[in-house]
């Protein structure tokens, strides 16, 4: 069952699945169905980016800090980018 709470436009998850080890416990939490599993690697992956309310679940659960909700007026970063490129 997916959660009845508004997606919220002023929020952005944003994932970092280069310090993602694969546990799944973010993609159990997820209370949107937001996020999946790569098939080779098991790295978590974002299926339904425009589904995420901003709930902060799978922040506060992963244990290797993937994951950070940030504000759209805040400057975000690259999903992929292990070094921290900022987007525009």
């Amino acid at each position: 069952m997916v959660s009845q709470e508004k997606v919220n436009p002023n929020k952005k998850l944003v994932v970092k699945v280069s310090w993602c080890k694969a546990c799944g416990i973010c993609i159990e939490m997820c209370p949107r169905h937001v996020l999946g599993a790569e098939a080779v690697t098991q790295k978590v992956i974002l299926i339904a980016p425009d589904q995420c309310n901003g709930c902060g679940l799978c922040e506060l659960a992963c244990p290797d800090y993937v994951f950070t909700i940030q504000e759209l007026g805040d400057r975000l970063t690259n999903h992929d980018d292990a070094l921290g490129e900022v987007l525009p």
